[in-house]
């Protein structure tokens, strides 16, 4: 595949990351980046901007003899449709079905006729690709891969990442924190002290007369008495609010660490993610137990969106002796390997996956886990390399379907059996021999599943298919 042209684009891009994070779709961003040197195995890749582009390109290379292919990595209902380019979505998907329905009078809504359209399918798991075999036929071209990020972690850099280490250690990176042995914790500050309720003034009966004069009197005053106070106000309150100073800054920080350190990557606002679980369960686990920290990044441009929440939380939880570090700001590479580099455990509560990233990631660099068997980790997630929690399937609507009707599962946790996990894997860390067995698991399991040179192999002879045809021929009749 050497002389094909790979074109790659995203709805988030390299300019608008930042202010991104959290918002539907930003992770489609870091996907297509992971997929970037197994694509340059396969061919020149280029990221484009705009649809424009694609079809620009498409025409000029296309007329000197060279194959082109535009890979979008975004949802089906976003993949764009009618280029002369040959389009392939190459999306996410954590339920085991997909929409078959239309709605919003968006046609596109109804995954049939974007698929129809492409003519082909890349996704992330096995059960997302068989979801889509379910409903399109077994012929249809479809293929599950993981983004491959194994390689990422295995050079000298990381090598030191994959020795056991319960001493202190420094986490250094720009951002906010919150710290729990910092914060005084207490439930008592959620609520607050009586305040005894004044009595009612005492309120003469009013003649017939002296109500109409009041009521005129109040009537001819209202603007005054009422409006024109409200406005002086609001207007005040605008203009102290315009004066506030702003949130604080961004700066660099360092926390130290110790023990047994657990840490999770995830969206605060998406509740798929279930960190309220996640935290009161490790605080229930740990409740005595003073070297077990959970570090918590939270992938998400607004502080404030979850502050409250989280601040409620963990003073309901209080008092406890484990350690609760929440970590917000947009890490750069090297702080970020440097999270993993500290961390002992990786932690998902969550009650669907399309993937997880960050989880493939600390698996990558022999960071055993915590988590759940369903969904896309069931590709890669058993005992040999995780703390498997206990789950059950519920029924659950697809994020998009502003209907939310149900029409898929999700997997709702066993809160006991994620309080068990925690604890067993506390205990494993007290135990070289085993933690490193686990370590040593987890690695190997992620070179055969994701590394470069697997996904590039299974993904360059798919293309080669899907290429051989002329441009169009491709795509299917869809008889609905």
């Amino acid at each position: 595949m050497m002389d094909t042209l790979i074109l790659i684009g995203s709805k988030i891009s390299q300019d608008t990351i930042h202010s991104s994070l959290g918002k539907p779709e930003y992770s489609y961003y870091f996907l297509m980046k992971e997929f970037v040197p197994a694509l340059q195995r396969l061919g020149s890749v280029i990221e484009v901007k705009s649809l424009d582009e694609v079809d620009a390109l498409y025409d000029q290379h296309s007329a000197q003899g060279r194959k082109v292919v535009f890979l979008s990595f975004s949802p089906p209902q976003q993949t764009p449709q009618g280029l002369r380019c040959p389009t392939i979505p190459v999306f996410a998907w954590e339920f085991d079905s997909i929409p078959t329905e239309a709605w919003g009078d968006e046609l596109c809504n109804d995954w049939r006729h974007v698929f129809a359209e492409s003519g082909a399918a890349v996704t992330l798991s096995r059960e997302a690709a068989d979801a889509v075999t379910a409903v399109m036929g077994d012929g249809y071209p479809i293929i599950a891969l993981p983004a491959p990020v194994w390689d990422r972690f295995q050079d000298e850099g990381m090598a030191d990442a994959r020795r056991l280490n319960l001493s202190e250690r420094m986490l250094r990176f720009t951002g906010h924190v919150i710290d729990s042995p910092q914060l005084g914790l207490s439930a008592d500050c959620l609520v607050l002290p009586p305040q005894p309720a004044p009595l009612p003034a005492p309120v003469a009966p009013l003649s017939s007369q002296v109500r109409w004069l009041t009521t005129r009197a109040l009537f001819k005053g209202w603007w005054s008495e009422a409006v024109a106070p409200f406005l002086s106000t609001r207007r005040k309150a605008v203009e102290a609010e315009q004066a506030a100073p702003q949130p604080a800054k961004a700066e660099p920080r360092q926390v130290e660490l110790r023990g047994v350190v657990y840490t999770t990557v995830l969206n605060p606002g998406d509740h798929r993610k279930n960190w309220i679980d996640m935290i009161s369960a490790f605080c229930w686990a740990f409740h005595d137990v003073a070297d077990a920290t959970l570090v918590v990044k939270m992938t998400h441009h607004d502080l404030e969106s979850y502050r409250v929440m989280l601040m409620t939380l963990l003073s309901r939880l209080a008092p406890f002796q484990c350690r609760i570090v929440v970590i917000h700001g947009f890490l750069a590479d090297e702080e970020y390997r440097d999270l993993v580099r500290h961390s002992t455990y990786y932690v998902n509560t969550s009650v669907c996956e399309g993937l997880c990233l960050p989880l493939m990631e600390f698996l990558s660099c022999g960071k055993p886990a915590i988590g759940p068997r369903h969904t896309a980790m069931l590709d890669y997630l058993d005992e040999d390399v995780a703390f498997i929690v206990g789950s059950a399937p519920q029924p659950a609507s697809w994020p998009h379907d502003s209907r939310a009707l149900l029409r898929a599962y999700l997997h709702r946790l066993n809160w006991e059996s994620l309080v068990t996990a925690y604890r067993e894997s506390y205990a494993t860390a007290k135990r070289p021999v085993d933690y490193r067995r686990m370590s040593e698991a987890a690695e190997r399991r992620m070179r055969e599943y994701c590394s470069v040179a697997q996904v590039s192999g299974r993904l360059g002879e798919f293309l080669d298919d899907q290429l051989v045809s002329a441009p169009g021929t491709a795509k299917r009749s869809l008889a609905l």
